[in-house]
């Protein structure tokens, strides 16, 4: 029997999802006191699947806002200033045996470990955000009066509102009847590197200090350090344009060995080579993608992070985005009025969807024009195969401009929801 809904006048608030969006949302929620906040989790435990994650100054802008500075600061590699990252992107030509560099970026990133991420997002968490752990949600259903939740482990609850940040394989996406997931033809390998195994090898190897991304024909490579600078994150693509939309052949995620990464890299330049040969414990992801929706929220529910516009990596955004959903959301809350919930969720998806969906349409672009494959790319065939000067010119503004957010402030967008919801109740 679900449980009815109490006397209380608060707000009850549902998020299903613990990752970092789901978390983000729960923090940004924390001067909120006229709600009640459950968080439901499917695993036994909440920790994070992945390595590397960076961060945009858009991004530190609203951390820092919501007090998580000093804690994450105390995470990043020495040298790094949590403000002012000390150096851009560097972009490289790499399927050949002499790569070159074709573009030093201006855009900055810090890179963190996303359970460092995690963690301290978990620390900010507020006191009366109730967690629970092994409720994995099959099924909800948008009543008048509530949203109604069922999870695997026979549990049931209702809330006022439900916040759907469960990610790929969204349950609370179901409610939108959107069928939209399909795989790209793109499969990643993704490792660490301990620094002193790297620096043994080539003690001057750029991506010691810096972000790298090595380029080449349906393949490129994304490095950047990590966890204080002990770690070196590795990220390596590799695609088949024309198996966009296949079905998936075998696990998303699996297992590889250092020599089946080697293996799709052949004539690559040699500081490729070097950082793949060591390469541990590698495992190969399948990337999918999310056809875009056309609204974020119905009348008791919202979408965000990959529930509501997963992307591709290629601009490093997923977990960005997901974070400045929950904090758009939660802050709308807590400055609009948790009992104007409805109006809420209205201002949430006019500025959140236009631009939730236009990050993931740049993402989709960006990979393209890293493993040459942008409109003006269609001769070239294979790898190492030379490009003209206007090609470069072509790919280095199309990269700097599929970033060009990165720079922007949240807090626009917030504001943009306050005037939203000024105007609805005028």
């Amino acid at each position: 029997m679900i449980p009815s809904s109490n006397s209380s006048s608060k707000t009850r608030l549902a998020i299903v999802g613990g990752g970092i969006g789901g978390l983000l949302c729960a923090v940004a929620l924390k001067d909120c006191l006229n709600i009640e906040i459950d968080l439901y989790e499917q695993a036994l435990q909440i920790t994070e699947i992945g390595a590397g994650i960076a961060l945009w100054s858009r991004t530190r802008k609203f951390l820092e806002y919501l007090g998580l500075k000093e804690d994450l600061v105390a995470t990043l590699p020495e040298g790094f200033n949590f403000n002012q990252p000390p150096e851009g992107v560097e972009f490289r030509i790499s399927d050949r045996k002499e790569g070159f560099t074709f573009l030093n970026g201006d855009m900055k990133a810090l890179p963190f470990h996303r359970q460092d991420l995690q963690q301290t997002l978990l620390k900010h968490v507020p006191s009366f955000c109730r967690i629970h752990l092994d409720h994995r949600l099959i099924k909800c259903k948008e009543q008048e009066d509530c949203v109604e939740l069922y999870f695997k482990n026979g549990s049931e609850a209702t809330c006022d509102v439900l916040i759907g940040a469960d990610g790929i394989k969204s349950m609370t996406r179901e409610c939108f009847h959107h069928k939209g997931i399909f795989y790209t033809g793109i499969q990643v390998f993704r490792g660490l590197i301990p620094k002193e195994n790297l620096e043994k090898i080539n003690p001057k190897h750029r991506t010691l200090q810096r972000q790298t991304i090595y380029c080449g024909k349906n393949k490129h490579v994304v490095v950047y350090p990590i966890s204080r600078g002990r770690f070196i994150n590795v990220v390596a693509f590799f695609s088949n344009m024309a198996d966009e939309g296949k079905p998936l052949d075998g696990p998303e995620i699996k297992s590889a060995t250092t020599e089946e990464v080697l293996s799709h890299f052949v004539g690559w330049e040699e500081e490729v080579q070097e950082l793949l040969g060591s390469v541990e414990n590698p495992s190969r992801w399948m990337i999918r993608d999310l056809r875009p929706m056309d609204t974020y929220v119905s009348r008791r529910i919202s979408l965000l992070g990959d529930a509501a516009h997963l992307m591709q990596p290629h601009l490093g955004a997923g977990a960005g985005q997901a974070m400045e959903d929950g904090y758009v959301l939660g802050r709308l809350f807590c400055e609009g009025g948790s009992e104007i919930w409805a109006r809420i969720l209205q201002a949430y998806n006019y500025v959140r969807q236009p631009y939730g969906n236009m990050i993931q349409r740049n993402a989709r672009n960006q990979g393209f024009c890293y493993e040459l494959n942008a409109p003006g790319f269609e001769d070239v065939k294979e790898i190492g195969q030379e490009l003209t000067s206007e090609q470069i010119s072509v790919l280095s503004d199309a990269i700097t401009k599929n970033y060009s957010w990165v720079e922007s402030d949240a807090d626009g967008d917030f504001a943009r929801a306050m005037q939203f919801l000024t105007r609805v109740d005028s």
